[in-house]
């Protein structure tokens, strides 16, 4: 059985636009999925915290395997089962980059199976998410993924972990990906870059 596609988008922002394209996807190739909205927590950042702990709550929810995507995804082909959802936690790695790089892991699509290893790294995960976010003395922006990589390579969680096909997790405008992946299941079209400042100074449709 195909994982339970899962997502959430922020309710009154162009999100929720943006995410009827992931649903009629799902119901275009039969992809059983539960894609929720959610109110903004206030900013762009704020938002993207939520992640992990969305996904904890789904698996809980549903108990069994489920695969996020983010809310600018979409599926373009039929979807199969892939050996990596024997493992109990997938995503993008780019096994060319430093672990300390932030673009080590990519977040837009997660496999998480219902497995004591994957709630544990879930937990890691968001336990990280509310640390930075919370940080005083933050600078930098923050990057949920920069969260989710920083507990798969430097914490004590005991998921067996994989890397996901690149045909589940093409960028539209990443130059690798327009040469490589050439026949893509998902795709994802980076809604952040247009719509981060919108929802970090007013939120609100206009």
């Amino acid at each position: 059985m195909f994982p339970m596609v899962i997502s959430f988008y922020t309710t009154d922002t162009l999100y929720q636009l943006e995410v009827q394209n992931l649903i009629e996807s799902c119901q275009r190739y039969g992809v059983a999925h539960q894609i929720e909205g959610v109110g903004s927590f206030g900013s762009w950042e704020l938002n993207c915290a939520y992640k992990p702990f969305f996904i904890y709550r789904k698996l809980q929810e549903l108990q069994r395997p489920v695969l996020w995507i983010d809310a600018d995804g979409m599926f373009i082909r039929s979807p199969q089962i892939l050996e990596v959802f024997k493992k109990d936690f997938a995503v993008r790695i780019n096994e060319e980059l430093q672990v300390v790089h932030p673009s080590k892991v990519i977040s837009s699509t997660i496999y998480a199976n219902y497995t004591s290893g994957a709630c544990r790294l879930l937990q890691t995960w968001a336990h990280r998410c509310h640390n930075e976010i919370t940080r005083v003395d933050r600078k930098e922006e923050f990057w949920d993924q920069m969260a989710l990589r920083d507990a798969l390579y430097f914490e004590e969680h005991g998921a067996d972990f994989e890397t996901l096909p690149r045909e589940y997790t093409k960028i539209i405008d990443h130059p690798g990906d327009q040469e490589h992946v050439l026949e893509p299941v998902i795709e994802h079209y980076q809604a952040s870059r247009r719509y981060k400042k919108m929802i970090n100074q007013e939120g609100l449709f206009s």
